[in-house]
């Protein structure tokens, strides 16, 4: 039996596994994953041509491996490659790489009681597809993330259809690769409008290919993208400050410990307040914006955000770095890629396309860049509640009021509380509570079942812009909190916080209603993990840096250490007594 096995080989898993091990050097640890490679996101079999992260150099690493400068371009971009690279370094450094299991597909995960067990502990069962194997474990960590299972739309009419449909995900294959770069594929369809659709339609023009692309006229629309550079600095910086964050009303503090800052603008319901907090986000979306000319071409206008202006701090759509700026050119131009403001309703004989207002399309290829499922399919409906995740399945009768009653009440509580969030141009919908992720901090459960006491534990369940940091914060909080070393509140008001900041979600960003976000606030929702753990966040050495330089992950080298100091230090301080 292991001592914990890491669900997923990506960023997240790979940073668990070896925060795990740091805590405790002689556990027995397995990290599984489906792919045949280490990445996950990053994964060699998901890399196409001309894929390159959107974070700059310096931004994209954790704190203990810094990547190799050799590995990226002249201009800081990071080539997709590079990534993986990096990671295999990272998981051949900490020695991870003797613990993998690689094309290992989980089917299911269950907890099973003492009885079953060989030491008589309750204990986790992994099951793989396929060959049935079970595998137990005492702890377990879900770092598979929000990007594992693709999510393709129902497409009527798929088995007449004589063109290839596949999901972006897919891209990376190399029997995709190779059929792309066949001269008999001449004509496209990418259905989608976030950033991994404009990747898509890059790579599609690179081969030479014509392109329809459909982004559905309904949602959120297409993705804000931001350009490379802004004010002669990386625009993905600018996330990776405080001073963003200052403009950004957030619930990481609790309301008797706000700043003076938060309590006169956030907390305000004074115009003038609310109008600083519009009036910056509004100058900052107008300036990444600015070079687009969106309104220069009816392609352009198809891909101008759905709140305009007002689309940078409501995030109707997730965001992404222009990471090919070329591409616009050919936006622009419109002779070898049409842009539709449509939904595809399905598919026909031959290579017929049928979209909503009637008309047909012809491609050899869909693309669907589409997203992703968020339904976490290896645990039961049943389990999914009681580990803190969404559910097709309902709660008991007491459990949904209690549930139900909180959800309402902290919705009520936040607006109050950060009164600019009540003019959300396009509220949120009803929500059924199981629905909603009932993870405190976004880690652990938070109504553990007692047959669950601190044996699981989830890595890389909140979108955020400041991955590498978010991640190592979730490593080490989530260490602690498997072993016993996290003192945590009592039931009931982790519940409070969980619903607290499920409401501040679904109001603060409107992509946010799917899935966990927070893309502006990760450092304040990384000071509230390290505050948990009585590390000093702060890495800074005076006030102006604090809240206007650059943090990047080598900020937060050593934490970790640092952390294990003060328990040997608790630990001394308990014996002297």
């Amino acid at each position: 039996m292991y001592d914990l096995i890491v669900v997923g080989a990506g960023w997240c898993g790979l940073v668990a596994a070896k925060t795990y091990l740091q805590v405790c050097p002689d556990a027995q640890v397995l990290i599984v994953d489906g792919d045949s490679s280490i990445g996950g996101t990053w994964s060699e079999e998901r890399l196409y041509p001309h894929l390159v992260a959107e974070a700059h150099h310096g931004l994209f690493e954790f704190s203990d491996l810094p990547m190799r400068k050799e590995s990226v371009l002249p201009d800081g971009r990071i080539p997709s490659k590079a990534v993986h690279d990096y990671l295999v370094e990272y998981a051949t450094k900490f020695k991870l790489t003797e613990r993998l299991r690689l094309n290992t597909w989980i089917e299911n995960i269950r907890r099973d009681p003492a009885s079953l067990a060989d030491d008589g502990i309750d204990h986790w069962v992994v099951t793989v597809a396929g060959t049935r194997e079970q595998i137990q474990s005492r702890k377990i960590i879900i770092a598979s993330g929000l990007t594992s299972e693709p999510l393709i739309p129902s497409l009527p009419g798929r088995d007449e259809f004589e063109g290839e449909v596949l999901h972006s995900k897919a891209l990376g294959h190399p029997e995709t690769v190779n059929r792309i770069s066949d001269p008999s594929l001449r004509h496209a369809v990418v259905y989608g409008g976030s950033k991994s659709a404009f990747d898509a339609v890059h790579l599609l023009l690179c081969a030479g290919k014509t392109v329809d692309w459909v982004i559905r006229d309904a949602g959120g629309g297409p993705s804000m993208m931001t350009p490379l550079s802004i004010l002669g600095q990386p625009s993905f910086r600018l996330n990776n400050t405080r001073f963003f964050s200052l403009f950004s009303p957030h619930p990481f503090e609790s309301p008797n410990e706000s700043s003076w800052w938060r309590r006169s603008i956030h907390q305000s319901a004074r115009r003038w307040a609310q109008l600083i907090i519009v009036i910056f986000w509004r100058v900052m979306a107008y300036l990444l914006q600015r070079s687009w000319g969106y309104d220069s071409s009816p392609n352009g206008k198809h891909l101008k955000p759905l709140l305009d202006l007002d689309s940078l701090f409501w995030s109707p759509a997730t965001l992404g770095v222009m990471t090919h700026p070329e591409l616009w050119d050919e936006i622009h131009s419109g002779e070898r890629v049409k842009i539709h403001r449509d939904t595809i309703t399905g598919l026909g004989s031959g290579k017929r396309i049928t979209v909503s207002n009637g008309r047909d399309l012809s491609a050899d290829l869909v693309v669907c860049a589409t997203g992703w499922h968020a339904r976490h399919s290896f645990f039961a409906p049943d389990d999914q509640l009681a580990v803190g995740l969404p559910s097709k399945t309902s709660f008991d009768p007491k459990s949904q009021k209690k549930w139900t009653d909180l959800q309402s009440a902290a919705d009520s509580s936040i607006l109050k509380e950060l009164p600019l969030l009540q003019t959300c141009p396009i509220p949120p919908a009803p929500l059924r509570c199981e629905d909603d992720y009932h993870l405190y901090r976004f880690i652990a459960p938070s109504s553990e079942n007692p047959s669950h006491e601190r044996s699981i534990a989830f890595v890389g369940f909140l979108r955020t812009a400041g991955a590498p940091i978010v991640y190592e914060a979730q490593a080490l909080w989530a260490a602690a909190y498997l072993t016993g070393s996290l003192k945590l509140p009592e039931t009931t008001q982790r519940e409070h916080q969980v619903a607290r900041i499920n409401a501040w979600i679904r109001r603060r960003y409107i992509c946010g209603r799917k899935v966990p976000f927070a893309l502006f606030d990760f450092l304040p929702y990384v000071d509230m993990l390290y505050q948990d753990l009585e590390v000093n966040s702060h890495r800074k050495s005076n006030m102006i840096a604090e809240t206007c330089g650059l943090y990047q992950p080598r900020d937060f080298q050593g934490v970790v250490c640092e952390w294990l100091a003060r328990q040997r230090g608790n630990e001394t301080r308990v014996e002297s007594k």
